[in-house]
């Protein structure tokens, strides 16, 4: 990593750990642990540390440590709440504004995204990584830095993530042009379209997520009283 500062170096290893599932859920670790793994020091990787929790990948208690937070009903509503309120006037300013300077490459990273198989675990990183550069680049577009921040700073590679392995690894109907459809979408010039495209897409990873996290918490559940 020539040129890579240790506080980048840290954050980057840390966080490959944590989308690599080489951490647990809920388990705390110390500074001095995580700096191992980020192959720094405790001073450098508290600058990565620092990131990783406004990016809510890790979360601090104090005399505990650090864990990978555990993930509750709310929290997961709350998200997806946030992100649907930013991604909706995004969609909203893109349908407004000319797009021609935009439009191929929005295109484009629909297309990646579609033809990325989410049937192993790589392909599926891959597609996270790939779905969260689209909706970034769509803020991104729209020039309000704010928006752009504030969908970064929500999490949304991680929450990506998460809903890829539970979500868009079960394809939809229409599946081939799920983004380049929603693409189109936006760039219709219908403000309403596009608002509404935007709101199906993210509810439909927020049922998904919602429904996993259901199951999983009826096993724990039956585990306990069995």
């Amino acid at each position: 990593m020539s040129g890579v500062s240790s506080s980048e170096k840290a954050y980057r290893n840390i966080l490959e750990a944590i989308l690599d599932n080489r951490l647990q859920v809920g388990v705390f670790l110390s500074q001095r642990k995580l700096a191992e793994i980020g192959g720094t020091s405790i001073i450098s990787a508290r600058e990565a540390l620092k990131q990783l929790q406004h990016e809510y990948y890790l979360e601090h208690v104090p005399r505990w440590g650090y864990r990978i937070p555990l993930e509750t009903r709310n929290l997961i509503i709350e998200r997806y709440a946030l992100r649907e309120a930013i991604e909706v006037m995004v969609a909203y300013i893109l349908a407004r504004m000319s797009t021609k300077d935009f439009a191929a490459e929005l295109h484009r990273r629909a297309e990646e995204c579609d033809l990325i198989k989410t049937d192993d675990a790589d392909g599926v990183t891959r597609f996270a990584r790939k779905h969260r550069e689209l909706h970034l680049y769509m803020a991104e577009c729209t020039g309000n830095q704010l928006l752009y921040r504030e969908l970064e700073r929500l999490g949304l590679r991680s929450l990506l993530n998460q809903s890829a392995k539970v979500t868009w690894a079960q394809e939809v109907d229409n599946w081939e042009n799920w983004h380049r459809n929603l693409v189109d979408e936006i760039l219709s010039g219908d403000t309403c379209r596009a608002q509404e495209a935007v709101h199906k897409h993210i509810q439909h990873g927020l049922y998904h997520d919602l429904k996993k996290f259901d199951e999983s918490f009826k096993a724990s559940q039956e585990g306990i009283s069995g």
